[in-house]
């Protein structure tokens, strides 16, 4: 027999037994649907969380004061060992540093109006921006002269115009930070949440030296200290070396003994980045492992079937190798017989699945993530399932006696 003879034979055997072919069949679509469904969705998610912290800056360093101690006991608060000073002598001494921005921020209420809202004042300098990849939707930054001579101007972030303006323009109006007035002279772009959770939109940027004098006031904070600062390395790969001599810097700026440890922190987001990555892959590699299961149950279903057909066409099978079919055609047929169920329910589950990615890409608001290699992989996976779940059943069917299948009729 040819394999298009066994082919037909197929469909029409399938055909004659629509609905339990039709039961069959739904078992392999939802797990195929299930295996599309978790590795497409895995995969957007992931591109949304990387997309996220690229955001945030992969080339991109964090520079804050260590915790203080007394006596070996950690106190609450940070320590005020981070100066503008030490920053100028990073970007004197140490190389590959693109830009630096040092940042001091305090909780304030925030009022326009009868409106009023508690947010993060960030005082930092105009290079902050360009350090975090952050674009002006409306206005402008505050320029260098602003900063010198501690001008009140503020540049808003979009929780904030929402709160405050709501459909108005927050361009060239007053608001009051405490009891301070500032002129809005700009609004960021919508950046949405960090991957920590926190609303990066929900803030309010002035000058260093305006925040320091007009906000947190000298009294709290010693002259030329800072909370934070942010640091832009103009090369990804050198990266740790550069922590490494920002660290040096660091320590003969704060005249520290080599007994004794750092008292500042320098983080980068490679590491975060790697973990997230590691994390939704293992996450998504899980997820399709168990929606894999279904496809075992499906294999299942087919087998039992299959038994269940051997068993009803048991004459059948005895009257071909009565007229000359061998073992081979008998058990090709049950194989291809099995196979072509998983097929149509792999192609099924395949569109299904793809939909559902979309569906959810759409409402998730992520790329739609179907790679032809999740597909095939997919299909692949059906296929050997029916392959291997019709195997069986097959051999039992090709070593029939056909005198004793006959007889048995």
């Amino acid at each position: 027999m040819s394999y298009w003879l066994y082919f037909t034979n197929a469909l029409r055997i399938i055909y004659r037994h629509r609905l339990r072919s039709f039961l069959t069949i739904l078992g392999i679509m939802i797990g195929v649907t299930a295996v599309v469904t978790v590795i497409g969705v895995g995969a957007g998610s992931q591109h949304q969380i990387l997309e996220r912290v690229e955001s945030l800056g992969a080339d991109l360093l964090f520079i804050e004061p260590d915790a203080m101690e007394n006596g070996g006991v950690q106190l609450e608060g940070r320590s005020s060992t981070l100066t503008v000073k030490d920053i100028t002598a990073i970007r004197n001494l140490v190389p590959n540093i693109q830009a630096v921005s040092p940042s001091v921020y305090a909780e304030a209420r925030v009022l326009f109006g009868s409106k009023n809202w508690i947010s993060r004042i960030q005082g930092t300098t105009r290079d902050y921006l360009s350090l975090r990849k952050w674009d002006l939707a409306q206005g402008r930054m505050f320029t260098e002269q602003e900063e010198v001579r501690a001008k009140k101007v503020a540049v808003l972030g979009h929780s904030v115009v929402k709160a405050l303006f709501g459909k108005q323009t927050p361009i060239g109006q007053t608001i009051r930070i405490g009891k301070t007035p500032f002129k809005v002279i700009g609004v960021l772009k919508r950046k949405g949440q960090a991957p920590g959770g926190m609303d990066q939109d929900d803030r309010v940027l002035v000058p260093l030296s305006t925040a320091k004098l007009r906000i947190i006031g000298l009294s709290k904070t010693r002259p030329g200290s800072i909370h934070y600062a942010h640091l832009r390395i103009d090369d990804k790969t050198k990266i740790n070396e550069s922590i490494y001599q920002i660290q040096d810097v660091l320590r003969r700026q704060h005249q520290l003994p080599d007994h004794q440890p750092d008292d500042f922190i320098i983080n980068d987001l490679t590491e975060i980045q790697e973990s997230m990555t590691e994390a939704t892959r293992s996450l998504t590699f899980w997820l399709a492992s168990v929606a894999a299961i279904s496809l075992v149950v499906g294999g299942i279903s087919i087998m039992n079937v299959m038994l269940v057909a051997v068993r009803e066409r048991t004459e059948e099978i005895g009257l071909r190798r009565a007229v000359g079919a061998t073992h081979k055609d008998i058990r090709n047929q049950f194989i291809i017989e099995a196979t072509c169920l998983t097929t149509i329910g792999g192609l099924s589950g395949l569109i299904l699945g793809s939909l559902l990615v979309i569906t959810v890409a759409n409402i998730r608001g992520f790329p739609v993530m179907i790679t032809p290699s999740a597909l095939i992989l997919a299909l692949g996976s059906a296929a050997v399932v029916g392959i291997i779940s019709g195997l069986y059943p097959a051999l039992l069917a090709s070593r029939l006696d056909p005198i004793r299948a006959l007889k048995r009729e």
